[in-house]
């Protein structure tokens, strides 16, 4: 992964231009159908947060696989602000939500914005607050991952009753927050493992033993995440099944009303739930850096697909376009990866792959 890397000016300048490729993209009539920047946001939110609140979790839990990836999945950090500034662009865009024609006291677009934008600030404060004193070895980085956490769990549940679910208003589901939150950390998991894969020769040429057990680490995390999320995903699923009520139903119906949405929720079940559960169940494949950076790339796959359908049918939007503009903070992540030692802190840590 040593390829071009930037300080803190020049990569504040590639997330500015990114800023305005993507507002571009969205408002300079690219593609006759607008509305993609939205599914950007949901998406990234929840990798970038997620990355953070992994570490948060592993510095409360005292998980000793973290100490391989911690600078790297902290450079998520600095997607927070983009992320923030993405929200602005999509201002414009309430208009697209059915409640803004009769605006309540919850849904109304003075509220609707200020609590979204306050909360995405809060996240990248805290965030980055937690970054610091994580690398630092800060007697209150516990604090720290606690404050951050509880943001993070706010935010998610906002994401997804706010930006997602009153997309389809007056359709309510008390889960959803919980199960946005979840697929958060399960997106970061799986972003984690991809990341493992590419650095493991390096992890194994300071300590073998230690970057095989970090290695099942994340494979166990990654098939226990799979459960997880199935359990979540049906639980949602019998409750509209079982209540049958039309103002329920007609969500499920919206999204399998085709072959193609039908197709995209077979794919979110089989990447997000059968691969990896029936790979990852042997003890050998969850060793194997190549066979879990694939599951993963699976996950990643169904997760993004499964956005999708929950965006796509009430705004109409070019999925190819989604895809591209998810594949641009993609690399911008990937160059932040990269220029981790001139972005973050000097780590206090030793350079072994084991935090003592």
């Amino acid at each position: 992964m040593e390829t071009v890397k930037f300080g803190k000016g020049n990569f504040f300048l590639v997330l500015l231009i990114t800023w305005g490729l993507l507002a571009l993209m969205e408002y300079g009539r690219v593609v006759p159908q607008q509305g993609a920047l939205l599914m950007t946001v949901v998406f990234w939110a929840s990798l970038a947060q997620g990355c953070v609140a992994i570490v948060a979790v592993t510095d409360l839990t005292r998980a000793r696989w973290i100490a391989s990836l911690r600078r790297e999945l902290l450079c998520a950090v600095h997607l927070l602000p983009l992320l923030f500034f993405l929200l602005l662009l999509l201002i414009p865009r309430i208009s697209l939500y059915p409640w803004v024609e009769a605006p309540g006291l919850w849904l109304n677009e003075p509220f609707f914005l200020l609590r979204n934008l306050a909360l995405f600030a809060l996240v990248w404060w805290s965030g980055r607050r937690f970054a610091h004193r994580s690398l630092a070895g800060d007697p209150g980085v516990k604090e720290a991952a606690v404050t951050y956490l509880f943001i993070f769990v706010t935010s998610q549940s906002l994401v997804a009753y706010d930006l997602v679910m009153s997309l389809e208003y007056p359709w309510f589901s008390t889960l959803l927050g919980a199960y946005y939150f979840v697929e958060s950390l399960y997106a970061a998991i799986a972003l984690a493992a991809l990341l493992f894969y590419f650095l493991y020769r390096q992890k194994e040429a300071i300590d073998p033993k230690i970057a095989l057990g970090h290695q099942r680490d994340i494979g166990l995390l990654l098939f226990g995440f799979s459960v997880l999320w199935t359990g979540l995903f049906f639980t949602q699923y019998l409750l509209i099944w079982y209540g049958n009520l039309p103002e329920e139903v007609v969500f499920i119906v919206d999204r399998i009303g085709t072959p193609l949405r039908r197709g995209m929720g077979v794919l979110t079940i089989v990447g997000a739930f059968l691969v990896p559960f029936f790979v990852l169940i042997s003890r050998r494949a969850k060793e194997k850096p190549g066979v879990v950076a694939a599951v993963a790339t699976a996950v990643l796959v169904a997760l993004f697909l499964e956005r999708l359908l929950y965006v796509m049918p009430p705004i109409p939007m070019s999925p190819s376009m989604a895809a591209f503009q998810s594949l641009m903070i993609f690399f911008v992540w990937l160059l932040a990866v990269n220029s981790h030692n001139e972005l973050l802190p000097r780590s206090e840590e030793s350079p072994e792959l084991e935090r003592h």
